[in-house]
């Protein structure tokens, strides 16, 4: 993290002010990390899918599985290290990462 005239650099490359705003708008926020291949972290920052993202996800899955990444990625990916959007390897690390953990939870339900 560094400082600079009044603005906070932090992971990723992205402001203090820049999360400020996303989690003002989006709630919750996802911070994932990745190493390159010079073993530097990676960061990138994701809002938590909508339902209407959930659904484009489970629809483009029956055909394209890897697609179906893209669109969880292309709907939640807020911002972060350029390097993860320019690099498949990174990106597809971050976006499984990223996916594993917006699973929904198990719920359980009994008649009564």
């Amino acid at each position: 993290m560094e400082t600079t005239k009044n603005t906070t650099v932090l992971d990723g490359n992205i402001t203090t002010a820049q999360l400020q705003t996303w989690k003002s708008k989006y709630g919750k926020l996802i911070k994932v990390s990745v190493d390159n291949d010079e073993s530097e972290k990676c960061y990138a920052y994701f809002r938590k899918p909508t339902m209407a993202t959930r659904a484009a996800v489970l629809q483009t899955s029956k055909a394209d599985e890897f697609k179906a990444l893209e669109v969880l990625f292309k709907n939640c990916f807020l911002g972060g290290d350029q390097e993860i959007e320019m690099d498949d390897d990174l990106k597809l690390s971050v976006i499984t990462a990223f996916a594993d953990v917006t699973q929904p939870k198990e719920a359980t339900a009994k008649k009564i």
